[in-house]
């Protein structure tokens, strides 16, 4: 059983990996922790990003959609959770890297990770969940969309899900 679940949302694995986390900590009666990373330089911004006044500014609206959007999702499952953000650091650290640190610093027992949508050969998705899975020796969840609504819709804990361990 696990005590403390730690589930990373971002813009395209929000609605999975924290109905999948939603559940584990339903099921085990676990504290559950939101985490978003917000990279301030995203990669749609170019290499202006330091340069368009604009950027800042859509990068924090994009993080309040995020929140708002995973709050409702809390609200509706009447499950409460901490939230935190941490800002992407200039120095070149992954998301994966904090994430991986945060898990840590917590002390969760899991990281439930989204599969993601499947994009251009799966760049980034991938070495996110890889660089968790390197850099904690948590046990890490990939919680994919149709496993996540075929738990949802069923009330089934036993959905397929991936489980790797560092």
């Amino acid at each position: 059983m696990y005590q403390h679940i730690l589930v990373a949302v971002g813009p395209s694995f929000s609605e999975a990996a924290l109905s999948t986390a939603i559940e584990r900590a339903r099921d085990s009666n676990a504290r559950l922790t939101v985490l978003h990373v917000i990279d301030s330089s995203p990669w749609w911004a170019g290499w202006q990003a330091d340069s368009l006044c604009d950027t800042p500014e859509i990068v924090n609206q994009f993080a309040l959609t995020i929140r708002r959007n995973c709050e409702k999702i809390l609200q509706s499952a009447d499950m409460t959770a901490q939230w935190r953000t941490r800002t992407l650091p200039g120095s070149g650290r992954s998301i994966g890297r904090v994430i991986a640190g945060e898990a840590d610093r917590l002390d969760c027992d899991l990281v439930v990770l989204g599969a993601g949508k499947s994009v251009f050969f799966d760049i980034g998705l991938n070495h996110v969940r890889n660089v968790v899975c390197r850099h904690t020796d948590r046990e890490v969840l990939i919680a994919s969309e149709r496993s996540a609504m075929s738990a949802h819709a069923s009330g089934s804990q036993n959905a397929p899900m991936h489980s790797y361990h560092a």
